[in-house]
């Protein structure tokens, strides 16, 4: 379809550029435009950055200080801090449109929004474009962001009739770097391996990049995948931006592999989500159009429609074409520093950063020769959800949950800052088997202009026209947060406003309780607890369920609780008191006020099921040999959700470390290569003295290895005997090696809720975020398996192939027991996918705080295998 738009489609060059070499000018006249004359008193980047772009890679304050001095000279161009990173460094945006729009810049967004809201006309003539240019939201793929330079200087300082007419019908929305953090971290890296003799050896350090590479933020997340999910500060702040303006148009600038040339989309076009309207593919050929004609004139190699997808929501691309937009997704070969020899010859770092400035140019001037088109196509979007909202079989979703108000509002803070609208439910509903609590219940009406977004975040999809996939194919977010979601058709009674909060008890803490409680099933009760044993609290842990009498009544609360108790204190009862109410207020965690230690039934409040909680003391393992994104994705929840000081050791340090200053030790998926036989032996008596080893995914695994976890794990041959390759051709091996894999898919687990682990979660099935083969046999040894994928439906949302379905079935995914005089704890998944699985996050604390309830021994493999052998030699 591309090839044939090319041929028959008239294209404009919009750029002519002259081809010297790197080597031969080092000034902007590389980069920009021959046939374009520049504002003289617009300051070039160089005299801001202290180099030529490209000489060295931009730190990241400089970027921000050039577009500070180009809002400052320019009336174009006004400049705005949206956020702040995790780091503190400012996230910015540039408002770039005519000086008559500026003076008047309200009235030319609402004029635009009109085109995004069914409730309005948009007038053609007078609805501007808008297009949201963003660069290198993988820090390492710096080319994008070194280009934000040329283009902001293009903007402030380019003349003439073309220019001029674009930024009268348009308001380019510049946004320099998406993850400041990250690309602060590898310009350092870059800059400070560059010598004055370029080395364009792969080998050189300058391209191998340590364990904390640029790619990721502060946290070590891919940033590309959370525009849904909308963990970290810079999405909220881009969303925002997004939202606001809801533009037309969005790029996301990034680098691929150095051996490759240069990509744009569209991409596979099988491998679109089925929701994103057609005439959104239409319109990013078009554009297509448009950089082949640009990169043309330069005589430079580009390809299109052979890699990446348009399938998960939650990447940059691929957001904006839900909501109206055209996502547009760039991938240069990359230096990945400042000069790197490739199968085409040396990759220059000037040459990166001059195909994304020239697609720049062809976007803006592209889109805007089309503006009719994209604006029609964001109107006829809008009320296309509008319609089909309306012609739905149902009238909406409900979503709540009745023992956890946190995580409820964890989903509905996700859901406004994408304005999908949410009412709650004022009366109680039941249907499809659940019950829906009023006032901790919601209903998202699907006839809103977001029902296309709805759609994404609800769809439970689990067959595809193709089944590969570049990203995830299941995130469906009720899921992740572990709520009560269901489709619902009838009249509800619901809140006047969307997204009031969720109704919460209130107790007051009187002066003379015996003792205080809260219960464990709140997401964020383990910070609570966290937070007292900081402040010298004693705080015990129930693992029984508690019937309490309180002046409210009787209250009942589940295994796990806390209690606190005058008894051990080392601070005053009215001290304790206060710092208990004002963390709890801070998290909105009901604390119940315990008259007696006498119990009206159940166990009382001295009882030996009750037990002290010790603050804990962490370690996990990083560095070499374990995977970057799982080992953010714990630092993450334990820091910002716990607020539990988490000590990373690296792998290659852990035979310098004194093992008996931690309580628990985490190693989440990885190789573990580096781990040699003392490190080992270390570890086995660590663990036998009385430590609590975690391991996740392929952690777990290397502790089956090495005799800490007893557990068997399915054999890769018993997935590989169950797919047959006989008579297929070659063309057939990606659908063939597609097939044979979980592509980020969500699976039903059954979990024994009396189980310490399971404590606090409220039902007895569960989704968790699968994207491994990874399972274990159920253990022989009776109360070591936790949970297992559910017999009968084990896969909830997205793909796997049904014969990996059959083999997952009944098989165990959470393992657990004492060792010695240590616990260890197996998770088959990552329960902390993406810092957004909130559902089973929280398995990490309960693997922190309650393994000392633990009781259960498990059977060395070994022992038993050899059992079994005496035993059939026996029968034999």
């Amino acid at each position: 379809m591309l090839k044939k738009l090319l041929r028959g489609i008239s294209t404009v060059a919009l750029v002519s550029v002259a081809l010297p070499s790197m080597a031969a000018t080092t000034d902007l006249s590389y980069y920009l435009p021959t046939d374009v004359t520049y504002d003289p008193s617009i300051t070039k980047p160089s005299e801001i950055l202290g180099h030529e772009v490209g000489e060295w890679h931009a730190r990241h304050d400089l970027i921000v200080r050039y577009m500070e001095v180009l809002a400052e000279e320019s009336d174009r161009i006004t400049f705005e801090v949206t956020g702040r990173t995790h780091e503190q460094r400012p996230l910015v945006l540039l408002t770039v449109t005519a000086p008559e729009n500026h003076s008047n810049i309200e009235d030319v967004r609402q004029r635009h929004l009109a085109a995004a809201d069914p409730k309005r006309d948009a007038d053609p003539d007078n609805t501007p474009l808008v297009m949201y240019m963003g660069y290198s939201i993988h820090g390492d793929e710096s080319s994008g962001s070194n280009a934000a330079l040329v283009f902001a200087y293009y903007l402030a300082a380019a003349q003439g009739d073309a220019i001029e007419q674009v930024l009268q019908d348009s308001v380019v929305l510049l946004d320099p770097s998406f993850n400041p953090d990250g690309l602060a971290r590898f310009a350092q890296w870059a800059n400070q391996h560059r010598g004055q003799n370029l080395v364009a050896d792969s080998n050189h350090r300058e391209h191998v990049q340590p364990f904390v590479r640029g790619r990721v933020n502060h946290y070590w997340f891919d940033m590309n995948r959370d525009w849904l999910l909308l963990q970290h500060p810079e999405s909220r702040a881009r969303v925002a931006n997004f939202q606001k303006w809801k533009p037309n148009v969005l790029t996301d600038f990034h680098e691929m592999g150095t051996d490759s040339t240069f990509f744009f989309q569209p991409g596979i076009p099988s491998r679109k989500n089925p929701i994103t309207p057609d005439e959104n593919v239409r319109l990013t050929e078009i554009l297509a159009a448009e950089h082949a004609d640009s990169l043309d004139e330069l005589g430079n190699l580009y390809y299109t429609e052979e890699s990446f997808d348009d399938f998960y929501y939650g990447k940059g691309s691929t957001y904006p074409d839900v909501q109206g937009a055209v996502g547009i997704l760039f991938e240069q070969a990359s230096s990945r520093g400042h000069l790197q020899e490739s199968i085409n010859g040396e990759v220059e770092f000037p040459f990166t950063i001059r195909n994304q400035f020239i697609t720049s140019l062809s976007t803006i001037y592209g889109a805007h020769k089309n503006k009719a088109r994209f604006i029609q196509f964001q109107e006829d979007t809008y009320d296309r959800w509008m319609e089909m909202g309306d012609d739905a079989r149902f009238d909406g979703y409900l979503i709540g949950e009745e023992t956890d108000a946190n995580r409820l509002e964890g989903l509905l803070d996700i859901l406004k800052q994408h304005q999908v609208e949410a009412y709650r439910v004022e009366k109680t509903v039941e249907t499809d088997g659940k019950r829906y609590v009023a006032g901790k219940s919601y209903f998202i009406p699907a006839e809103q202009p977001q029902f296309g977004l709805i759609q994404g975040m609800f769809s439970t999809r689990k067959n595809f026209p193709d089944n590969t996939f570049y990203d995830v194919s299941g995130w469906t977010l009720p899921m992740a947060f572990n709520l009560q979601f269901s489709q619902y058709r009838g009249r509800i009674s619901v809140a006047d406003q969307a997204w009031e909060e969720p109704m919460r008890e209130a107790y007051e803490l009187t002066d003379d309780a015996y003792a205080y409680a809260f219960d464990w099933n709140d997401y964020l009760a383990p910070g609570l607890l966290q937070e007292l044993l900081e402040q010298d609290i004693h705080a015990r842990q129930s693992y029984k369920p508690l019937t309490l009498e309180t002046p409210d009544g009787i209250k009942e609360l589940s295994p796990g609780s806390i209690v606190v108790t005058q008894a051990y204190q080392q601070h005053d009862w009215a001290k304790v008191r206060e710092v208990l109410a004002a963390a709890a207020r801070e998290r909105d965690i009901p604390v119940v006020s315990v008259e007696s230690g006498l119990t009206p039934e159940g166990i009382d409040l001295g009882s030996r099921n009750i037990n002290p909680v010790n603050e804990p003391k962490v370690m996990m393992l990083t560095g070499d040999g374990v995977n970057l994104y799982e080992a953010g994705e714990a630092w993450y929840y334990f820091d910002r959700h716990v607020g539990l000081p988490l000590s990373m050791v690296d792998t290659d340090r852990l035979g310098r470390v004194d093992l008996q200053k931690y309580s628990h030790i985490l190693m989440v998926d990885g190789s573990y290569y580096t781990l040699g036989d003392s490190d080992k032996e270390k570890l086995n008596q660590w663990v036998n003295n009385g430590g609590v080893i975690i391991g996740q995914q392929g952690g777990a695994e290397w502790l089956t290895e090495n005799g800490l976890l007893r557990a068997k794990w399915v054999a890769d041959d018993v997935y590989e005997s169950a797919f047959d390759s006989t008579g297929m051709s070659y063309g057939e091996r990606d659908d063939f090696y597609a097939k044979r894999r979980v592509a980020g898919a969500i699976f039903n687990m059954d979990v024994d809720t009396t189980h310490p682990l399971m404590f606090g979660m409220p039902r007895g099935q569960m989704p968790v975020f699968k994207d491994e083969l990874n399972a274990m046999e159920v253990p022989v040894s009776p109360f070591v398996s936790v949970a297992s994928y559910n017999q009968e439906q084990p896969l909830l949302s997205g793909y796997a192939d049904q014969r990996n379905q059959d083999v997952l079935k009944g098989k165990a995914n959470i393992v657990a027991h004492r060792l010695g005089g240590g616990h260890a704890i197996g998770f088959a998944d990552n329960i902390n996918f993406r810092g957004f699985f909130w559902g089973t996050a929280k398995l990490l604390s309960n693997a922190v705080y309650l393994a000392p309830a633990i009781a259960a021994y498990a059977e060395p493999i070994e022992d038993k295998k050899a059992a079994d052998e005496e035993a059939a030699e026996a029968a034999h």
